[in-house]
């Protein structure tokens, strides 16, 4: 068993098909059981609290379900932050960023899922984007479209609801720059730097 802890909000768990709960040899045999899968993650998500501080509290969590070829199964976990009740309208802040983090890549099976996040976070006024990464920009590999964001800021004051959404549309990818380094040598730049805001203007 693997935690890898992308965000404050994002948890990824890698397990080898004899790792699975309850003696379960498949996924479907492993989530057939509600009741049983739901303790079987919460046991796991204590265990992520302890070896990478991965912490979900009382919020609900969104839990993405992968299986590999080479037998491993990939859970992602998403953590949802509930919508605080404000009666004044918040101004935006600005948010700076003073170091530099590690890169963002998620997949798009399709460009008109590309272009229905892009208007999704325009609809719910999820924006000021240049104050959450540096540049995004949009790659096409092997008939897959790839989204790289990179030094991201986690102060980003809409970085849960962006985060939840994502999972909504794409597929996360990878957190490596040596991987943002072979989108940049093998695949197709699409849209160069500020690719959302650019697919916000030109692509309704």
């Amino acid at each position: 068993m693997k935690f890898e802890k992308l965000s404050d909000y994002k948890l990824k768990i890698t397990l080898s098909n004899d790792e699975l709960p309850n003696n379960n040899t498949d996924l479907d045999s492993f989530m057939s059981n509600p009741s049983a899968a739901r303790k079987s993650f919460i046991d796991i998500l204590n265990k992520a609290k302890d070896e990478v501080g991965f912490i979900v509290g009382d919020n609900k969590v969104r839990i993405d379900a992968k299986y590999q070829s080479n037998g491993n199964f990939i859970f992602t976990i998403t953590k949802l932050v509930p919508k605080k009740k404000n009666n004044r309208k918040a101004k935006p802040q600005k948010v700076s960023v003073n170091r530099k983090e590690n890169c963002l890549i998620y997949t798009f099976d399709n460009i008109e899922n590309f272009f229905n996040f892009c208007n999704f976070l325009q609809k719910h006024k999820i924006n000021c984007l240049k104050t959450f990464c540096k540049f995004t920009e949009l790659y096409k590999l092997n008939n897959k479209y790839y989204l790289a964001f990179n030094e991201i800021n986690n102060e980003y004051k809409y970085i849960a609801k962006l985060y939840s959404c994502m999972t909504e549309f794409g597929t996360f990818y990878s957190t490596q720059e040596l991987t943002l380094f072979m989108l940049k040598e093998r695949g197709e730049l699409i849209i160069a730097n500020n690719a959302i805001q650019i697919c916000q203007k030109n692509f309704k």
